[in-house]
């Protein structure tokens, strides 16, 4: 009779004890919001808690997440919701969510996506086994289609199970707890735009390791979340020096060396054929 692996067991029974929390913020586009959360919850797995942020939205979102919140909460899920007499911008809104979270882990995840069934676990799976501070899933910018996307991802998950790349990605960013008791939660002087490159540079000078796995799939709609009027004029421009004045450097040369624009094209060309 083959010997019982206990401490694998072991390890297992506290992998399923861990706590998530979901940080979500939203402003408009209401349309995204309900793609977003359905998947999110029917997919998700050990994730216990969702915090919803509203960003002053003046649209029907107030109205969705009430309702939805009503729903999640039959299938056992705490709901929060944040609601901002002004948009505070997506740093400050992250912020307010992991103060509300109560999770071991926390997700961070904007509302212009669509996540594949057992997200959660799958992401948790990856970062105890890299050991990393943060994991991010691959996602898909190809045209959404509902009957595709849910096949596109499981053939993904079949070809590229348990690959990573040592890569940063800010459409949901799943980190420890404690990542943020080391270095900080977001500079809220960032409005949109490099409030996520900031905390990367300080995870890089903290030596917090960060991967990106091929083990989870979601869709995302590029840019969604900032196709608004209402976003202040220049915002990312100013968020870019404010990064420079913090940190003395201009971030933009070293992505677009020689080297990273060909590892780009080699990404992307392997993307199409659905590999990580």
């Amino acid at each position: 009779m083959p010997a019982v692996d206990f401490q694998y067991f072991a390890e297992v029974y506290l992998l399923l004890k861990m706590k998530i929390s979901v940080v979500v913020p939203v402003f408009n586009h209401v349309h995204l919001t309900q793609r977003c959360l359905p998947s999110l919850v029917e997919g998700a797995h050990q994730a216990h808690q969702l915090v919803i942020i509203d960003n002053h939205s003046t649209d029907n979102t107030p109205e969705y997440l009430r309702e939805f919140k009503k729903k999640a909460e039959l299938k056992g899920w705490s709901v929060i919701i944040v609601t901002n007499e002004k948009n505070l911008g997506v740093g400050a809104a992250f912020n307010q969510g992991i103060k509300n979270s109560t999770g071991d882990f926390i997700a961070l995840l904007n509302n212009d996506t669509w996540l594949m069934p057992n997200w959660d676990s799958s992401l948790l799976l990856a970062t105890e086994t890299l050991g990393g501070a943060m994991i991010a899933p691959y996602y898909d910018e190809t045209p959404f289609d509902e009957k595709q996307i849910p096949l596109k991802a499981q053939q993904f998950i079949q070809r590229n199970y348990a690959k990573h790349s040592h890569d940063w990605a800010a459409i949901l960013m799943f980190f420890r707890r404690d990542t943020f008791e080391k270095v900080g939660v977001f500079d809220e002087r960032y409005f949109v735009g490099y409030e996520d490159r900031d905390l990367q540079e300080r995870m890089d000078r903290a030596g917090l390791k960060y991967y990106k796995t091929g083990s989870c799939f979601i869709w995302h709609h590029s840019k969604g979340t900032r196709d608004s009027a209402n976003l202040p004029s220049g915002y990312e421009q100013d968020s870019l020096q404010k990064f420079i004045s913090k940190w003395g450097f201009d971030p933009r040369p070293l992505e677009n060396t020689k080297f990273q624009k060909y590892r780009r094209k080699w990404i992307r060309f392997k993307n199409k054929f659905g590999y990580f």
